[in-house]
């Protein structure tokens, strides 16, 4: 094989592979929408667990309320936080009917 022949065989070679990268791309492009609500939800809780490192009374106070929230019962607290979601919706709606 003379010198031009293996020239060429590289330069066809390389022209595979350049089509094999862009063919990639293209299929990391489409792929990209589907992970970007996953990998902001991740993004978020690293960034709270990093916040928590940083500020260890909070995480504190956290798991002190935990504690009290345990011994008074969970069915109880997510009664009442229901009920002032639900407050807290209803005063939003009006205030929004309000300034239209």
């Amino acid at each position: 094989m003379s010198y031009h022949d293996q020239m060429f065989e590289l330069m066809r070679q390389r022209e595979l592979l350049l089509a094999r990268c862009d063919a990639q791309r293209a299929e990391i492009a489409a792929l990209v929408p589907q992970w970007e609500g996953p990998l902001r939800i991740a993004d978020r809780v690293v960034a709270g667990i990093n916040y928590l490192r940083h500020h260890p009374v909070i995480l504190g106070v956290l798991v002190a309320a935990l504690a009290i929230v345990q011994r008074r019962g969970w069915w109880g607290w997510a009664k009442r936080g229901f009920v002032l979601w639900q407050g807290y919706r209803a005063f939003r709606n009006s205030r929004s009917k309000l300034a239209v």
